[in-house]
Formats: C-alpha cells, sequence, structure tokens
C-alpha cells in the first residue's frame, strides 16, 4: 500500500512539474521572459510561489526541462547507433534524432529559439546545457568506442565538432525564419566539417 501511495504521489509530481513547464513556456512566449513573474505561472496550477521552488530551482529552470531530459536520451540513441559507423557519423546522426522533436512543433522550436536569443540570462544557461549534452555524448562515445581507441581529449573533440555545426544549423535556420526544412541545412553543416578531413 505505500508503495502504491509512493507511486500516486511520484505521478502527482510529474505531472505538476509538466504543467508549470508548459504554462511557463506559453506565459514567456506571450509576455517575454522577464515580464512573467512566478505568480503568473503557477496560478493556473492551483499551487503557491513557495511550492513552485520545490520543482524548479529559477524560472530559467522551466525552460530547459526538455533540454535536461534530451541528455539521457541522446546518449541512448548514440549507443543503438550501428557499431561501424564511424565516430563522427554516430554523433552526428544522434544529434539528426532531434529533428523530430523541432519537426513536431517548428512554429513553438522557432520561438523558443527566439526567446533564448532574446533573453541574455537564457543564452548562457543554454550554452551550459549543451555542455552537459556534449559531455553525455563524449563519455557515451568513449565508451562505444573504447576508451583505449577513444581517449577522452578525442572524443570531446568529435562531439564538440558535431555540436558546434548543429548549432550553427540551428542559427543558420532561425536567420531564414524557420521556413526551410532543418535537414538539408544540419546535413550541409555536417558536410563542411567531413570535407576538413
Amino acid at each position: 500500500m505505500t508503495e502504491k501511495v509512493a507511486n500516486l504521489r511520484e505521478q502527482l509530481k510529474a505531472t505538476t512539474r509538466q504543467e508549470l513547464t508548459r504554462i511557463g513556456l506559453e506565459l514567456f512566449l506571450q509576455h517575454g521572459f522577464a515580464h512573467t513573474t512566478i505568480d503568473q505561472i503557477v496560478a493556473p496550477v492551483g499551487i503557491s510561489k513557495r511550492t513552485f521552488f520545490r520543482y524548479f530551482e529559477t524560472k530559467e529552470d522551466l525552460v530547459f526541462e526538455w533540454q535536461t531530459e534530451m541528455a539521457p536520451a541522446l546518449v541512448l540513441e548514440l549507443n543503438t547507433r550501428p557499431r561501424e559507423e564511424a565516430p563522427f557519423k554516430a554523433v552526428s546522426e544522434t544529434l539528426f534524432s532531434l529533428l523530430a522533436r523541432i519537426n513536431e512543433n517548428p512554429e513553438l522550436a522557432f520561438a523558443l529559439i527566439r526567446l533564448l536569443k532574446e533573453t541574455p540570462s537564457l543564452a548562457g544557461r543554454d550554452m551550459e546545457k549543451r555542455m552537459v549534452w556534449e559531455q553525455a555524448l563524449a563519455a557515451a562515445l568513449m565508451e562505444r568506442e573504447g576508451r583505449k581507441v577513444m581517449p577522452h581529449l578525442k572524443a570531446r573533440i568529435i562531439v564538440g565538432m558535431a555540436m558546434t555545426a548543429w548549432t550553427a544549423a540551428l542559427d543558420e535556420w532561425y536567420a531564414g525564419g524557420g521556413k526551410v526544412e532543418l535537414r538539408p541545412i544540419m546535413e550541409k553543416a555536417f558536410s563542411l566539417i567531413k570535407e576538413q578531413e
């Protein structure tokens, strides 16, 4: 019985966390990050401002909830890539898996990128979160290839090049108003690195 109550409590916490994230993002996109208060975020959920801080340390954390969840998913994706695939190709294809999420709602993806670019504190946090992805993918690449073949420095450089190309492609897509398909831009960005080999 205690386990059932604990499971129910965890489900309720997860649901509340998702709802706070959804409402927060909607308000940020409507009113801007700086003009949205925590009181506005918690009101529709019916919890106090104090309770909000049991779920998130800061309101910035709402913006990056999906990025935090993605690190383990990216590692899993890399681990399922074909073993014969070259390391850079495996990391590139892993990053391509993010396109499914972007393609589900390109307007939302574009709006979120705009929010990050218009809010300096969020831009800094975005870089931090991407570093978490980079470190997680580098560690997974070392395990995948074997540490003798793939030392830490080499893994970080391969993943760093792929992440740089991915970020540059996103910036290019955003600069074009998000009007064209993102995959060809990413393919071009990754191919430019391959040309340097």
